[in-house]
């Protein structure tokens, strides 16, 4: 992905991808470091692969990312975009990998943190 979404921002670049994916709403969503553990980079490349794969299972369609701490305090983490998924269920896909929020991209593409503890 090579646009950056940020919490409270309005990004354009959604709206292209809704309309491309024919949904409303997306979420960005991470394996890494669960609850805040920080892993070493084999476990949490491994953590990625099993949501990648558990995401393709499910017939979700997303794209790759990086999420990075605006204020360098935190590694950054890979990530993935999930096209059309809704708070439900990004609650549920968040919860089970034990992450303690979500970026949440509603209808009008501001991206929203989506706090799970």
């Amino acid at each position: 992905m090579d646009w950056l979404l940020q919490v409270g921002v309005h990004q354009p670049m959604l709206l292209a991808g809704y309309a491309r994916h024919q949904v409303r709403c997306a979420t960005y969503l991470t394996a890494c470091n669960p609850h805040g553990q920080l892993l070493g980079a084999e476990d949490n490349a491994r953590r990625m692969h099993q949501l990648r794969e558990a995401l393709k299972a499910g017939s979700w369609k997303f794209e790759t990312g990086v999420g990075q701490d605006p204020q360098g305090q935190w590694p950054g983490e890979a990530s993935v975009l999930v096209w059309g998924m809704d708070v439900p269920a990004a609650r549920t896909w968040g919860e089970q990998w034990q992450q303690n929020a979500v970026l949440f991209c509603d209808v009008d593409a501001t991206p929203a943190l989506l706090w799970l503890r």
